[in-house]
């Protein structure tokens, strides 16, 4: 596996956190080839839309704010933005596949609205209320919110199993749930043991198993990606990953999955944790990627079935305090830079 870079042209306004979404080339017109386009968030006020193969600017999407995740879905044309117009306002903003402009925004309803999905099933955008212990369900055709659901936990990832299910992640409670995409109703929850913190998560909805990205007990503890059987619960098998992962993908045709992390351990550098599936209860270690501090948010392409991070090359050291004796390095925004991890 080798990495690629494409340098920091993209925005000083973009920071460390970020999604990166394949969108199909027939919604552009002007990709060649096959190989799409990529939108690009920054955790601030933008987004910015890269050519894959290039690495050059496409487009920017602006006159948002506090931005965290993108979803598309592309029978709408419509692109789902998760921000906070203030800190007790979140924010679902919604633009235009085509032209790439802003068209409307709709209430949260709750606060620190953070990650999201797209279920083509059901046609609804699931979005993830943080530190609101909260979801909040957005009709993608009408663009109103179609329902809300209590977690009393804070949810991090999810993944729809295409079959009328969802599996959500608590963070601070260790567990997964699954819960019914259309009735909000919670159909079962498991513990997730050896895992301290569940934050990213991926599904091979094929196999019905899921890839939960845990980190561990403070700041410098590493985690481990667990397996999940779907169904019941039961962790299958577990791998030793780096520290601070964040996001995890699987890729169905390479039977690949991938693990980023902001630390590899040495407090400089990042890694990505490439396993396969050999079988569906056993994950064996392929390579492990030296990437740049910080990227820890993974995309996949899965026309290449190659994955795209970001992190910055330059980070400069933070002094500790009694509150946060390990605290991170403080990113130089000059050195942001796109990764592209591929054979």
């Amino acid at each position: 596996m080798s990495a690629r870079r494409f340098p920091s042209v993209l925005s000083l306004a973009c920071v460390l956190a970020f999604t990166l979404l394949i969108l199909s080339p027939v919604v552009f017109h002007a990709a060649p080839q096959d190989s799409g386009y990529r939108v690009l968030r920054s955790i601030k006020l933008h987004i910015l839309v890269i050519d894959a193969d290039s690495g050059k600017q496409v487009g920017d999407i602006q006159g948002m704010n506090g931005l965290h995740g993108v979803a598309v879905a592309t029978e709408f044309n419509r692109g789902f933005v998760t921000g906070n117009k203030t800190e007790q306002e979140g924010t679902v903003y919604i633009f235009d596949l085509k032209t790439l402009m802003l068209t409307s925004s709709i209430k949260s309803n709750s606060i620190d609205t953070d990650s999201l999905l797209y279920d083509p099933l059901t046609k609804r955008v699931y979005v993830n209320n943080g530190d609101g212990m909260n979801l909040t369900v957005v009709d993608a055709a009408t663009e109103k919110v179609a329902g809300t659901m209590a977690f009393n936990a804070n949810p991090e990832a999810a993944a729809a199993d295409g079959k009328g299910s969802i599996f959500q992640d608590y963070e601070d409670k260790g567990q997964v749930i699954e819960y019914d995409a259309m009735k909000l109703t919670i159909k079962n929850k498991w513990p997730t043991p050896g895992c301290d913190a569940p934050v990213g998560m991926a599904m091979d909805k094929a196999n019905r198993r899921l890839y939960v990205g845990c980190r561990g007990k403070g700041a410098t503890a590493p985690g481990v990606l667990i397996v999940m059987n779907a169904d019941n619960g039961k962790v299958v098998a577990s791998m030793p990953i780096g520290i601070g992962v964040d996001g995890d993908v699987f890729d169905p045709a390479t039977g690949n999955v991938y693990a980023a992390c902001r630390d590899s351990g040495d407090g400089k550098s990042g890694a990505t944790y490439i396993f396969h599936a050999d079988s569906p209860d056993k994950i064996s270690l392929v390579a492990t990627v030296k990437t740049i501090y910080g990227a820890r948010t993974v995309a996949l392409d899965a026309n290449t079935h190659h994955v795209f991070l970001i992190g910055t090359e330059k980070n400069d050291p933070v002094p500790p305090t009694a509150k946060n004796p390990n605290p991170r390095p403080k990113p130089d925004l000059s050195t942001f830079e796109l990764l592209e991890i591929g054979k």
